[in-house]
């Protein structure tokens, strides 16, 4: 048997809040031009964030980021001006020195930063990030195991992709309802087990009009 080790891992321990950053209004500072910097860049790029990344040396493989809108490439040492106008930096060089002052021209400034160096170094770190059509979620394990959280987010969102209809539905009748003194109780008879399995039968509405007559078509 496997001996129990999960207390000497990084982040046991830790605890976290989530927060889900609205992509278009997020300025990301990328510190580096390796590997680690190209796979965040192709992260929060993806994720429609606004990107600078700044290095002497990039990898070949930023050629393919170049004409992406939302990025710019600056080929230059690291200063501390770079982070004064971002609200995220990502720490991904391979040097501790340089590594050092970034952190600590966070914390002067209280910038959220994500350190590839050295993670429970940094204020905050990525979590796996998966969706379906009406659902985001992201998912991280405390004992560090990227390829688990990528196993465990792709068994998640083929359980949930069954909701999305049902989130629409839901979502449509509390439009329609926002304004009325009953929303509260309606979305909660509706957020129920109870009511799913009336809904998986079509019979959704006829359940509503049941309870709450004043809800028409």
């Amino acid at each position: 048997m496997y001996e129990d080790n999960t207390k000497d891992i990084l982040c046991s321990g830790i605890e976290y809040t989530m927060l889900s950053l609205i992509s278009e209004k997020i300025n990301v500072l990328i510190v580096g031009g390796g590997k680690a910097a190209l796979t965040k860049t192709r992260t929060f790029a993806k994720r429609g964030c606004k990107l600078s990344i700044v290095s002497k040396e990039f990898l070949e493989e930023f050629e393919g980021l170049e004409n992406c809108n939302n990025i710019n490439f600056i080929v230059d040492e690291y200063n501390k001006k770079y982070i004064q106008d971002k609200h995220l930096i990502i720490i991904a060089t391979n040097s501790e020195k340089v590594n050092e002052q970034i952190r600590i021209d966070c914390q002067q400034l209280y910038k959220l930063f994500i350190d590839c160096s050295d993670p429970k170094e940094g204020t905050c770190i990525t979590p796996c990030q998966r969706n379906t059509e009406n659902i985001f979620f992201g998912l991280h394990t405390k004992s560090v195991s990227p390829k688990t959280s990528v196993y465990l987010s792709n068994k998640i969102k083929n359980e949930l992709k069954k909701y999305d209809e049902f989130i629409s539905f839901s979502s449509s009748v509390r439009n329609r309802i926002k304004e009325w003194h009953k929303k509260q109780e309606i979305m909660n008879f509706i957020c129920s087990d109870d009511f799913y399995f009336f809904y998986e039968k079509e019979r959704e509405k006829v359940i509503l009009k049941m309870f709450y007559e004043e809800l028409k078509d």
